[in-house]
């Protein structure tokens, strides 16, 4: 029986040793885009690509940006989990609330 014992502990120690969880994104709204610094006396550098509005933080989580509350939605009108948005808990409640304001005004429909 000790023997029993030693074997199931061991055992229950290499199981351990996994992660039990995968490491979380890091929440996309959160992430603020960097902008290279002009040096003194230099012109300021002119952006290469044309900025991305749907997910800027700047633009902000609003009930008016129905590209980025559709894309929080599935097909059949439920909203996306946090794992599946990789939204941190501020910005999910953000989009549930402009989700529902817009679904009010009649900018989106309340199913798929």
């Amino acid at each position: 029986m000790a023997m029993m014992s030693k074997q199931m502990k061991e055992r229950r120690k290499k199981k351990n040793k996994f992660k039990k969880f995968a490491e979380r994104l890091p929440c996309r709204f959160c992430a603020v885009k960097k902008k290279p610094k002009a040096e003194e006396g230099a012109p300021a550098p002119v952006p290469a690509e044309p900025v991305d509005t749907r997910f800027d933080p700047a633009v902000g989580i609003d009930y008016k940006n129905l590209d980025l509350l559709q894309r929080m939605v599935t097909g059949q009108g439920k909203l996306v989990s946090r794992k599946r948005s990789t939204g941190c808990a501020r910005h999910q409640k953000a989009i549930k609330y402009a989700v529902k304001r817009a679904r009010f005004l009649a900018l989106m429909g309340y199913t798929g």
